[in-house]
């Protein structure tokens, strides 16, 4: 379950154009169906030997519920990438920008992507960035923040990685003592 389902928003508002590294999927693959991986994960943790490094159960190992044969993370790393479970999310997300208007004030908050797929976040951020003159695009990537010199004045590039960004956030900050205002006098 991606972090921000488990931070209380609506899974099926959530597009992960990228995968979820807490589902697994058939490595061939032999379906468009993936599976969330705890019970997985739970599987090789009770048969994992910390002194030897070994999986002492080989029935732990993960196979496709499927066909059988070996599973991966469903991430994008390549052309086997099963993206299907994430297409509906993104068909809602293109409706709503193509309905929303010009004028809408919108957040493009980008977290770590850089250049391996910048045709999947990185560049379709920028795009959007550009057709909503309201928009702002943030940045966050600790070795390719750099931001397009045509969304000057429209952008925070912010050179460090996601997990130091939200520690630092959720440190606690010091509260101002409230203004009171004088006696009468």
């Amino acid at each position: 379950m991606p972090s921000f389902a488990r931070g209380g928003f609506t899974p099926d508002r959530i597009f992960t154009p990228q995968g979820d590294y807490g589902r697994y999927q058939c490595a061939t693959p032999c379906t468009s169906t993936t599976w969330d991986s705890r019970s997985l994960v739970a599987r090789l943790l009770a048969a994992y030997d910390p002194d030897t490094g070994a999986i002492t159960d080989p029935s732990a190992l993960p196979r496709c519920p499927n066909c059988g044969r070996d599973v991966e993370i469903n991430v994008r790393v390549g052309p086997e990438f099963v993206d299907t479970p994430y297409l509906p999310a993104g068909r809602r997300l293109q409706h709503w920008l193509g309905t929303a208007p010009v004028d809408t004030r919108l957040v493009v908050l980008e977290l770590g992507a850089g250049f391996n797929t910048p045709g999947v976040i990185r560049w379709p951020g920028e795009q959007l960035t550009r057709h909503f003159p309201n928009a702002r695009l943030v940045r966050v990537n600790p070795t390719h923040p750099e931001t397009p010199a045509d969304l000057d004045g429209r952008t925070l590039p912010v050179p460090v990685g996601a997990e130091r960004l939200l520690d630092a956030l959720a440190l606690p900050h010091p509260t101002a003592e409230p203004t009171q205002a004088p006696s009468p006098g």
